[in-house]
């Protein structure tokens, strides 16, 4: 099997979209997005890079990049938003590609830093973080928010 890393294009937007209900799922939540307003949101609005894990039968994971300004240096980073790969293929080395993808990326772009988050109880992503030589970042306290709709 031959494993491709890159950018997504439109066409990948439905097997990244059934992705996205397989990780909204396996975190308790409704999947609600469409593949209409996923194209919408990557490929019209531009609110994120999308990056996509492939191989000969498909797509088997993905990554979701935000751009996050700095109102106070006036540069930008990129938050790593959505990390998933197929269960199948866990503990492969696809995870570590597509953020090794993803940070290559971002140093193009010159952003000042990636931040990548992950489940307090994800113990298995939080000791791979470590290994790939990410610092963990401490809380920064509690967040709020209010629904607009």
């Amino acid at each position: 099997m031959t494993l491709m890393i890159r950018q997504a294009v439109p066409g990948d937007v439905p097997q990244v979209h059934d992705m996205i209900g397989l990780l909204a799922r396996h975190h308790g939540d409704v999947p609600q997005i469409s593949v209409e307003t996923l194209h919408r949101q990557v490929f019209e609005l531009g609110l994120g890079r999308l990056w996509v894990a492939a191989e000969e039968e498909g797509l088997i994971g993905y990554a979701l990049l935000l751009v996050r300004p700095n109102l106070v240096t006036g540069g930008a980073g990129h938050d790593l938003n959505h990390l998933f790969v197929h269960e199948w293929r866990r503990r492969a080395g696809i995870g570590k590609a597509l953020i090794s993808a993803v940070r290559a990326y971002s140093l193009a772009e010159g952003a000042e830093f990636l931040v990548i988050g992950t489940q307090r109880e994800n113990l298995g992503a939080q000791s791979a973080y470590r290994e790939m030589g990410l610092e963990e970042l401490p809380t920064s306290g509690p967040r709020f928010k209010i629904a607009l709709r």
